[in-house]
């Protein structure tokens, strides 16, 4: 109003606008979560809350020294909540550490905006953040303690301190320590995050060396052998520069890789049950993810125009796609792992899935021709908007990630999805029209609300018992 009354300079008049729309985004996931993390005060301590909030409540006591042997993370989700205490142990009751989630969740979102904003005007880019804030899976742990939105909201803080603006140099040496210590306390929340934090370093090296001399080879859509080798010649001859400004990220997966070295194990406790193993399905739980969670417009999975795109590409290449068919069916034969958590536990939905479904004889590999058509999706949607590099950069992490946890937990999707959708927003279809309309996002952020609903709304609602009496509750 300001503005429109006296008259703002471009700048001003830009960043009052980007203001107002991330306010109003923020608005609108407060509205949608609030709600929940109110109902969440009938809800006694649950699943791994049993665990964490104990835990916590030792630490703001300031009994550092006692740990529950069951917990497999380290002590960053407890560390923080003693922390904004102030060291007090006040307020550290279920309900009042459950809150915290909801401001890392308002956080993470702000993070995700700020990426968006990079390369979107303000309204799209709040759109899509508050959409992505609606990710079910994502959304349903943002009014419990549990770690994983803290450490979404660490992992994509380091990346944007960390990440150079397009066609900018690299950030300062402060903002570099900024994503340092970010780095820090996202692997303090979750140790795969460590393999996040060198996505990060890898991504950022990558745009920095895009801008440079080497940047149209780079900068291609395809993963050739002179792409590979030009992209190693860079790194090698350009490291110097390279690690003194982001050498500082290296901090926190250097003691990471300590710690695995002397422990034995990526888990701090329990280590009996989370074994490292080998999971490939886990790519393909991943890529159908990806690709469904795509919205409802013409660039969607579920659109008419990339089913005829991907006709046609299998046509021009039958025999490629016979050898990825091939490949992803020995690979569900073989690598699809049943954890004794995930045959035992039916208070997850993926216990319904594999005992009704993903269990029975060929069912499995009779969803290959499926998770073919996601991953060809999904390589597709990131190469029209990012370099190939950059895709095979994000794959990599993937698969350090996700094929080591023998567990079907949907959780562990979080981070690469976000991910993925945070860098390949703009994607032209066949008519050129970029990204999804807003309508097209506000369609997918009902069907997202729906699902939240649903979820939720089982978990608080809809009990059951167990044989021993006691009390269980569905969740993802």
């Amino acid at each position: 109003m300001y503005c429109h009354l006296y008259g703002c300079k471009p700048a001003l008049r830009s960043t009052t606008a980007s203001a107002m729309w991330i306010w109003a985004a923020l608005l609108g996931h407060l509205c949608c979560l609030a709600p929940w993390a109110f109902v969440m005060r009938q809800v006694e301590p649950y699943m791994d809350e049993i665990f964490h909030i104990p835990q916590a409540q030792k630490y703001c006591q300031g009994q550092f020294a006692e740990w529950d042997p069951k917990i497999t993370t380290f002590p960053g989700l407890y560390l923080s909540s003693t922390f904004i205490r102030g060291f007090t142990g006040i307020f550290c009751g279920k309900d009042f550490l459950r809150l915290e989630n909801v401001v890392y969740a308002l956080g993470a979102h702000v993070v995700m905006y700020r990426l968006l904003r990079r390369s979107l005007e303000p309204q799209r880019a709040a759109a899509q953040s508050l959409l992505l804030s609606l990710y079910p899976i994502h959304f349903f742990f943002q009014a419990l303690y549990y770690t994983d939105v803290g450490s979404l909201f660490w992992t994509l803080l380091t990346h944007d301190l960390a990440t150079p603006v397009p066609k900018k140099v690299l950030p300062g040496r402060l903002h570099m320590c900024l994503a340092a210590a970010s780095g820090c306390a996202a692997v303090l929340f979750r140790q795969t995050n460590a393999v996040w934090v060198m996505f990060t370093f890898g991504i950022a090296a990558l745009q920095d060396l895009q801008s440079s001399k080497w940047g149209d080879e780079l900068l291609r859509a395809d993963i050739s052998p002179s792409v590979l080798l030009t992209f190693c010649k860079a790194l090698i001859l350009e490291s110097p520069r390279l690690l003194a400004r982001l050498g500082p990220l290296l901090v926190s997966v250097l003691l990471f890789v300590g710690f695995v070295v002397q422990n034995g194990s990526i888990v701090v406790g329990d280590h009996s049950n989370h074994q490292v193993a080998v999971h490939w399905a886990q790519l393909c739980y991943l890529v159908a993810v990806t690709a469904g969670t795509s919205g409802f417009g013409s660039t969607s999975a579920l659109s008419p125009s990339c089913f005829k795109i991907f006709g046609s590409d299998v046509s021009k290449r039958p025999r490629a796609f016979i050898l990825a068919l091939a490949l992803v069916t020995a690979l569900l034969h073989r690598y699809s792992l049943a954890h004794p958590f995930l045959l035992a536990d039916n208070r997850h939905y993926t216990f319904y899935i594999w005992n009704r479904f993903l269990r029975r004889p060929w069912f499995k590999e009779l969803l290959a021709p499926g998770y073919v058509y996601a991953g060809w999706y999904c390589w597709r949607r990131q190469s029209l908007a990012q370099s190939g590099l950059w895709v095979l950069i994000w794959s990599v992490a993937a698969v350090l990630t996700l094929v080591p946890a023998p567990l079907l937990e949907p959780r562990y999707w979080t981070t690469p999805v976000l991910m993925a959708h945070l860098y390949a927003h703009e994607v032209p279809d066949r008519n050129d029209r970029r990204m999804m309309s807003l309508s097209s996002t506000f369609i997918a952020g009902v069907a997202f609300m729906l699902v939240n609903i649903m979820t939720l709304g089982i978990f608080v609602y809809r009990p059951f018992a167990w044989p021993s009496g006691e009390v269980a509750r569905f969740m993802w």
